[in-house]
């Protein structure tokens, strides 16, 4: 009825049976070990009764089909280097399997044979499955495993592609291909870019179609309709030996990387500006910057500080600067912040701070933008999450595309740019510096107050520059010269192109610029950031009194680059209230909450070391203490204690060890030369007077004496 490796085919729905099975052993009359067959399958073996599969054949449920595997040779011709010795480790693995038939009856010793063939042979238990499944599939012929490598396999079923029309790239090269080298027909590929591209600018094709015509002589019936073609005629591919297409692509697009300049900017069609989308103030962006300057101290010029960070904010309309922030801390939320209160904010505050000789109307930028594009770093961040529920609209561009922020990224290249005519800021160095070229640390001599006058002296002077002179609408004409500067088109924009802008209320810095975040309220003040803060208006609110019995939740907002103070809304007094740090030492410092809390976790780390240091001190002189109670009990073990008429014998024993205990100058703590000159008694003759009164000192000589023969009792 059948025999072993017979395929057969399921003719209805069969439980276990999903598909076309190959037999690979019996087990005695108990069951059939099974494998699936075909591309898709890659199971292990499986077993099913063996009263069910004589059940299937008698019912017909099960039909005899042909081997699909008849076709492939167990003895594969020419293969590859690689493909020999994965042979040889085919027939070594699965050798064990034909030896040892009883490996394939359960599942759990055909795992323990697959691993230990694995350990032996240095091999990916997976691989060595994967040629077992393989093996077995074929009606054990090794060559299945090497399918890939064996030429006309054309009883190989194609895997039907599951979705889409993509089909791929066939990884055969056609027979009718020239197998001419590169270095054959290199030379004509360089003649045809010369004389067809790069001087008749024609299509790579068509200079491809032209140089096989002009180059090498192919004639016209080999392009002609009525006969095969070039391509479809091997013969002519021999005999003309010319290169093939992707050859001429590749080397095409070699030449063409070749004829730029590293640095040069491909040439492009124009796709619009950045104007063209801003019909009026309102749309901003912003970026920053690391100035290539070194910058010393404001304390003393001796000491260098490094490269300060420039953040800049732009109207894209105008072209003006409309904001800026210069810092010596790295690009983040809290530093672009600053940039965007001094961008909605006065400009005379600055130039009062400065000391330069400019009013709040020479810079009259203080609104806020209908849209800020800005860089995923400040915006999609954790500090910055309340920033787009101001109801500006926030715009991120991809990443590295500075394209996307073409404005404020030009308005830095102005800033940066040297201003040789004009003047040299000492500590420049140049962003990719070669060698010997200085690099600003020896030059260094402006701190950063002194460089940022310097800095709003040079946006001043870029927003009196003129814009594009086609931009200025005619209704803008009779405003004079100074609707022609940046900052005068700003300003001329915001009555007549308005709409996009508004005020600064006097709560925004607290609710969209700071970062906001729960604090808990204890009866010690407000706990946020693993610091605490206190006030007297938590007290009067009755903030403390009410976190005694329970712990009260608040919404503070801080500046994450000063952990000495936060803020917390008053609602009685509709105003935001500033709570302070009970700590001074973050005062002294003026940390940062990052700065904090590496402070707070130094401090942990030292008293667990101090902790451990006493731990192992103690140990080590643990012995010692052991050893001297030991000693003292054993010693009182020797001599017992009376303890009759205890009181008396204490008062006694306390007063001797007491006047034992009493030394010359304070407990021996002054210097015996200076003891013996100042408080040291005379020394006493030999031969007592009885006629000489006693002086005082001879009193004192003698009330010692009797303390010493109380001692001596």
């Amino acid at each position: 009825m059948f025999a072993i490796h017979d395929v057969f085919q399921p003719t209805t729905p069969l439980p276990k049976i999903n598909g076309p099975v190959r037999v690979i052993e019996t087990v005695g009359r108990e069951k059939i070990i099974l494998i699936e067959v075909g591309e898709a399958a890659n199971s292990l073996p499986f077993t099913i009764s063996y009263r069910d599969w004589l059940e299937h054949l008698k019912s017909d449920a099960l039909r005899k089909i042909a081997d699909p595997y008849l076709m492939i040779p167990p003895t594969p011709g020419k293969l590859p280097k690689g493909a020999t010795e994965r042979y040889k480790n085919i027939l070594k693995a699965t050798e064990i399997f034909a030896r040892e038939p009883a490996l394939l009856h359960t599942r759990k010793t055909l795992a323990g044979a697959i691993a230990d063939i694995a350990k032996s042979m240095g091999l990916n238990g997976r691989t060595i499955k994967r040629w077992l499944c393989a093996w077995l599939r074929s009606g054990r012929n090794p060559g299945a495993v090497l399918r890939a490598f064996l030429d006309g396999d054309a009883d190989r079923l194609v895997k039907p592609q599951e979705r889409g029309k993509k089909r791929g790239v066939t990884g055969r090269v056609p027979k009718s291909a020239s197998d001419a080298p590169a270095h054959e027909v290199m030379a004509s590929i360089v003649k045809a870019w010369d004389l067809y591209v790069v001087k008749q600018k024609k299509k790579w094709l068509d200079a491809y179609h032209d140089m096989l015509i002009d180059i090498y002589r192919i004639p016209a019936s080999a392009f002609s309709p009525n006969d095969s073609g070039y391509f479809l005629d091997p013969a002519l591919i021999d005999k003309y030996r010319a290169p093939t297409w992707p050859q001429t692509r590749y080397r095409f697009r070699q030449l063409k990387k070749a004829a730029f300049q590293r640095d040069a900017e491909l040439p492009r069609g124009n796709r619009g500006k950045a104007t063209d989308d801003a019909i009026g103030p309102g749309f901003f962006e912003i970026d920053a910057t690391y100035f290539q300057i070194q910058l010393v101290s404001r304390l003393t010029k001796g000491k260098l500080v490094g490269r300060p960070t420039v953040y800049l904010i732009v109207d894209i309309y105008s072209g003006a600067i409309v904001g800026y922030s210069v810092t010596l801390e790295n690009p983040s939320w809290a530093t672009a912040a600053l940039a965007l209160y001094n961008c909605f904010s006065d400009k005379g505050a600055v130039f009062e701070r400065l000391g330069l000789p400019y009013e709040a109307k020479d810079w009259p930028c203080r609104e806020l933008p209908n849209m800020l594009r800005a860089d995923r770093a400040e915006l999609v961040s954790n500090m910055g999450q309340e920033f787009p529920a101001s109801g500006i609209r926030v715009e991120t561009p991809p990443p590295m595309t500075p394209e996307a922020k073409g404005t404020v990224e030009g308005k830095h290249a102005e800033i940066k740019n040297p201003q040789r005519g004009r003047f040299d800021l000492p500590g420049r160095f140049a962003k990719i510096r070669k060698r010997r070229d200085p690099d600003g640390k020896k030059a260094a001599a402006l701190d950063i107050l002194e460089f940022e006058r310097i800095l709003v002296e040079i946006i001043m002077d870029i927003n009196r520059e003129p814009v594009e002179a086609k931009r200025i609408p005619p209704d803008a004409l009779p405003e004079g010269a100074k609707v022609a500067s940046r900052i005068g088109f700003y300003e001329w924009g915001l009555t007549h192109r308005a709409g996009f802008t508004r005020k600064m209320g006097s709560h925004f810095v607290y609710e969209h610029l700071l970062t906001t975040t729960r604090a808990t309220v204890t009866s010690q003040g407000i706990h946020a950031k693993g610091e605490v803060f206190n006030c007297d208006r938590l007290r009067e609110l009755g903030y403390l009194a009410a976190a005694i019995d329970d712990k009260v939740k608040l919404s503070v907002a801080y500046n994450p680059l000063l952990a000495s103070e936060v803020y917390f809304y008053d609602r009685k007094g509709s105003s935001w209230t500033p709570a302070f740090n009970t700590d001074p030492e973050i005062y002294r410092l003026k940390a940062s909450f990052a700065e904090a809390a590496s402070y707070r976790g130094w401090q942990e780390v030292l008293t667990r070391q101090a902790a451990f240091n006493a731990h192992g001190k103690r140990r080590e002189r643990q012995a010692f203490i052991r050893q001297t109670i030991k000693d003292a009990v054993k010693g009182k073990k020797e001599t017992p204690i009376k303890t009759s008429a205890a009181k008396a014998g204490i008062r006694e024993n306390r007063a001797q060890e007491r006047a034992n205990e009493r030394s010359p100058g304070l407990n021996e703590s002054l210097p015996t030369t200076l003891l013996l000159e100042t408080v040291a008694p005379p020394a006493a003759s030999a031969v007592a007077d009885s006629s000489v009164k006693p002086s005082t000192a001879d009193k004192f000589k003698q009330l010692w004496s009797k303390v010493d023969a109380i001692s001596k009792t």
